[in-house]
Formats: structure tokens, C-alpha cells, sequence
């Protein structure tokens, strides 16, 4: 063999192992001809056909495992995007932003000037009410009273024109309530804008009840007004024989569960309820002139009353049944001057006719 023949076959050897590489990948040469360029090409073509299928199997079994995944895990749900204002508020509140500030080099808060603002305020607002002259009592209204006078009211309250509307006067209120039985209740109330308005409920006087060191004055409810020792008193009416031993200005007694008292009660009610109902107006007062009222064991009611000429005349009732009609029936008398002139006596009212009787002289 010649030189040039064997160089020939030691060049295609070195191209063969040159195209065969160790993981079979595919070399072309140069040198290499074109019918093992061709076969070179296929190779690399084969080559790439696997490497594809292979990376296709690796990323369906990627996609494989990660559906599963994707399927169990649940959705989230959808949030509304919160507004900028309640963002900036979480930020501030996390510490992400800085607190606003309105006027950073001032040395107090946002709030300490607030309530320093409204606390100025409201004291001229007091001070204009207390100085006002419209603040000033102008008129004073009483209602009510009749035991006391308007200038006893007002010096027990404290209370004058010019003072201010806003004068506290509860406690004296209070204490004249304290002080003394007659006055049940008192109400003191503004008027805007200068006027006082004073209610009274008072407790009246009803009759006496005599005690052992004089008269008692009780009202309806046997509440114990006021007391007397003068056991020669003018007083009238007086409640005959009812048993009390003593009382306490002030203070309830139990005899308005007794039957004596409540059948007296109703005598003077109806005492004043014809006096009421009355049209003429000659001066004479009923109530007034009642001088004593007695109820005995056997119930009959014994009434003393003053005519107007002065001589008394004694009443004597069987009961409370038609006390109405007996009383106006008795004052028509009295006005009419029916007992004008005759001598001192009784008059019998346990009958339909009524008969007047003269003491035996």
C-alpha cells in the first residue's frame, strides 16, 4: 500500500470516531463527505425526535401531578377592594405610613385644642346667661293659698323681683314644707323668660277636736295642723266625743277609722256644698257659723249652728242618709229668716216634717 492510501484510511478513521461521541451525540466534520453529512443529519434528527418525546412524558407527568393539586386546593374568596381612606388608616395604625398631622410644629393635639375650643365656649355661653338682664324674676305667680299670705310665701322661699330666675330655691321649698303641716306640696317653676310661677297645695283646716289641754286642729285626713291651749277658745267647729288623749302637730291620728269622725266628715261636706250651690250672697257663711257637730251612741247627730241674729240653734239629724238634701233645706231656712224671732230651741229633722221645739223656759 501506498503512503497517500494510508493517510486516506487513517483520516476516515479519526472522522468515524470523531461523529460517535460517548453519549451518542452526532459530530459532523468538515471533512466529512456528503453521503456521511446525510447520515449525520438523520442521526442528529432521531436524536431530537427522542430528546422531544422524552421532555413531552417528563412535562405530562409534571402537568399530571400538579392538576390533583390544583383541584383539591379551594378557591379563595373574592375581597372587595377597601377604600383608600380605611387603607391609609391600617397603614397609619401598623406604623407602614406616619400619623397626619395638621400642623406639625404646634405643641398640642388635634383634640386638646377641640375640647379647649368648646370648654371657651360653653363658659361664655354661662357667663352670658348668668349676666343677661333678661335673667332677672320680673312677675311672681302664686296659686294655692289660702292659710298663708303671698308675702309669707315669698319671704319663707327667698324669693323678690330682681333676683335671677336661676336662684336655687328647692331647698327652701323643702323646708317650708317641713316647717309647717298646713302646706302639703310646693312647686317652684321658671317661666322663660323672667317670670316665677309658685303652686301650693295646702292642707285645710277642717275642725277641732278637743283635747285634754285644749283644741286640736285637723284636717279630712286626720293629720294634726296646729294646736291650741286655750281651753276657752273661740273655736267651731268642734268634733264632739271622739276619744283623743293627745297629738302631735304633724302627725296622723287613727280616728279616721272611726265612724263618729267619718259621719262628721260628711256632715261638714254637705255643710259645704250647700253653701256652695247657694245663689244668694247675704254675707251669712254656713261653714263658719257651725258650732259644734256630736254623734251619739244610738247614731243620731246632734248639730249646733249660730243663726244670724245671733241666738244658736240646735239640729237633730237621724243620719247621714239624705244629709244633702237636709243641709241646703236647712240653709234656705236660715236665709228665708224662718227662725227670725222665735224663741231659743231645737229642730227635729229625723222626719219627712221638720219640727222646731223651744227650750222650757
Amino acid at each position: 500500500m501506498s503512503e497517500e492510501e494510508k493517510n486516506n484510511s487513517v483520516e476516515e478513521n479519526e472522522t468515524a470516531e470523531n461523529i460517535e461521541g460517548k453519549d451518542g451525540a452526532v459530530f459532523v466534520s468538515e471533512d466529512m463527505p456528503e453521503s456521511s453529512e446525510s447520515e449525520a443529519e438523520a442521526a442528529v434528527e432521531v436524536g431530537s425526535e427522542e430528546t422531544s418525546e422524552s421532555s413531552s412524558d417528563v412535562k405530562g407527568e409534571e402537568s399530571s401531578s400538579e392538576e390533583p393539586d390544583k383541584q383539591e386546593t379551594p378557591s379563595e374568596p373574592e375581597t372587595k377592594p377597601l377604600p383608600k381612606h380605611k387603607k391609609y388608616q391600617r397603614k397609619r395604625k401598623a406604623g407602614i405610613l406616619p400619623e397626619k398631622e395638621y400642623l406639625p410644629d404646634f405643641p398640642f393635639d388635634f383634640k386638646t385644642v377641640l375640647l379647649f375650643l368648646f370648654a371657651i365656649s360653653m363658659i361664655v355661653f354661662i357667663w352670658s346667661i348668668i349676666f343677661h338682664p333678661s335673667m332677672r324674676i320680673e312677675n311672681i305667680t302664686i296659686n294655692g293659698n289660702y292659710e298663708f299670705s303671698d308675702e309669707e310665701i315669698l319671704d319663707a322661699l327667698n324669693i323678690h323681683v330682681g333676683d335671677h330666675v336661676l336662684k336655687p330655691t328647692l331647698f327652701n321649698a323643702r323646708a317650708l314644707e317641713e316647717s309647717t303641716p298646713y302646706i302639703d306640696d310646693i312647686d317652684v317653676r321658671l317661666d322663660f323668660p323672667s317670670a316665677i310661677v309658685i303652686n301650693v297645695v295646702e292642707r285645710h283646716r277642717l275642725a277641732y277636736i278637743k283635747v285634754p289641754d285644749g283644741y286640736a286642729v285637723i284636717d279630712q285626713e286626720g293629720m294634726i295642723l296646729d294646736f291650741s291651749t286655750f281651753v276657752d277658745a273661740d273655736v267651731h267647729p268642734v268634733l264632739c266625743g271622739l276619744d283623743l288623749d293627745s297629738v302631735v302637730i304633724g302627725q296622723r291620728t287613727d280616728i279616721t277609722d272611726s265612724l263618729k269622725f267619718r259621719k262628721m266628715i260628711l256632715v261638714l261636706g254637705a255643710v259645704l256644698d250647700a253653701e256652695r250651690g247657694s245663689i244668694r250672697d247675704d254675707g251669712y257663711n254656713f261653714y263658719d257659723s257651725v258650732q259644734e257637730i256630736r254623734v251619739v251612741a244610738s247614731g243620731l247627730i246632734f248639730l249646733t249652728v249660730e243663726l244670724p241674729d245671733g241666738t244658736e240653734l240646735q239640729v237633730k239629724l237621724d243620719g247621714v242618709e239624705n244629709i244633702d238634701e237636709n243641709m241646703q233645706w236647712l240653709l234656705y231656712a236660715i236665709r228665708a229668716d224662718a227662725f227670725e224671732g222665735l224663741p231659743a230651741g231645737s229642730l227635729d229633722m229625723t222626719e219627712e216634717e221638720k219640727i222646731y221645739r223651744a227650750y222650757s223656759s
